[in-house]
């Protein structure tokens, strides 16, 4: 049965391991299904989608559902451990509620389990249906849209404070590509102090992120404050004191990783809203942790602020040994829009 009571349909059809050949297949699938920008969909499949395990539905030779895992590697509680994320499931219109999701669902975890993953995560669309698979709630999100022209002297304010701040917004697209693993260490660093699970940031990790944001006008940035000394006016030392990830649609601006290091969410949320006044940006939506909203509601005092309820992210643990990881993880993740 579905999360309504309704009694779904038990699929016994063809479900496989989608080869490269049936790329095409799968994003006609893909722009079916969801909606997604074309140069969002074009980085996908010739960038992610070759390093995934993709599940493939079919009746006949018509391919009717399928299913993403996009591997990556996870630090919990200080140790590595592979995982996937689950993305991109879906099922054409008219062979939906015939129990095909559940049927590619049940395959998919049974594979990974043999793997030797311990669990896997995802982003749900329909949080129910998913509890009902076995996934539980461990991090829960916000989404924070606002109105950043108001008042009539922001740009200025933001301007002067970012200044007197001496704050540096650096984007990852300018960086050597040497200089993206010492930047992926600093991150892992800072996010080990304040969580126990989150992905582990490495050059390839951040490279794929600047591929990401850049079909979407944006990009991966680092803010650093830069620290003067006694006798000269120059900065002889820069501090990183958070990093986020940005694209930009018309005039909004969407903002996802906002990882503030220590007590920085200010210098962070400035930095933003700087980058976001420079880029002719009058609103603003950004993606947090739902635990960080009201230290985020006082900074933005004044401001025309609307929050709701974001996705979040439900896991499912594949093995009875490492049920511990779960009370790691709940309240003490950061995973944030990846794909």
């Amino acid at each position: 049965m579905d999360e309504n009571g309704k009694q779904i349909e038990e699929y016994t059809g063809n479900i496989t391991y989608t080869y490269e050949k049936n790329m095409e297949l799968l994003r006609g699938l893909w722009e079916e299904v969801f909606d997604d920008p074309e140069e969002f969909v074009d980085y996908y499949f010739q960038n992610v989608c070759k390093e995934n395990k993709v599940l493939s539905a079919y009746v006949g030779d018509k391919l009717i559902g399928m299913l993403h895992l996009n591997p990556y590697n996870m630090l919990v509680d200080g140790e590595e451990l592979k995982s996937y994320y689950v993305v991109g499931v879906a099922v054409v219109y008219s062979m939906r509620e015939k129990g095909i999701m559940k049927a590619m669902m049940k395959k998919a975890l049974e594979d990974v389990s043999k793997e030797g993953i311990e669990f896997v995560f995802l982003m749900p669309a329909l949080e129910d249906y998913y509890n009902n698979l076995g996934f539980k709630k461990i991090y829960n999100t916000k989404t924070m849209d606002f109105t950043i022209t108001e008042p009539e002297d922001f740009e200025r304010d933001v301007s002067d404070c970012y200044a007197s701040l001496m704050l540096c917004t650096e984007h990852l697209r300018d960086f050597a590509l040497d200089d993206l693993a010492s930047v992926a260490d600093i991150i892992n660093q800072k996010l080990t102090e304040n969580y126990g699970v989150f992905c582990e940031r490495n050059k390839e990790y951040l490279e794929s992120v600047i591929l990401e944001h850049n079909c979407q006008s944006g990009d991966m940035c680092v803010v650093t404050e830069h620290m003067l000394s006694e006798n000269e006016d120059e900065a002889e030392d820069k501090n990183i004191v958070g990093a986020f990830s940005y694209g930009v649609d018309d005039d909004t601006m969407y903002v996802e990783r906002f990882e503030a290091f220590e007590d920085n969410s200010m210098a962070l949320m400035i930095s933003v809203l700087k980058l976001a006044t420079e880029l002719s940006c009058s609103r603003c939506i950004m993606t947090v942790a739902e635990k960080d909203v009201d230290g985020y509601e006082n900074i933005l005092e004044g401001i025309e602020l609307d929050v709701s309820d974001g996705k979040g992210i439900m896991v499912r643990i594949l093995t009875p040994e490492v049920q511990k990881y779960l009370d790691i993880m709940v309240n003490n993740t950061f995973i944030d829009e990846i794909v």
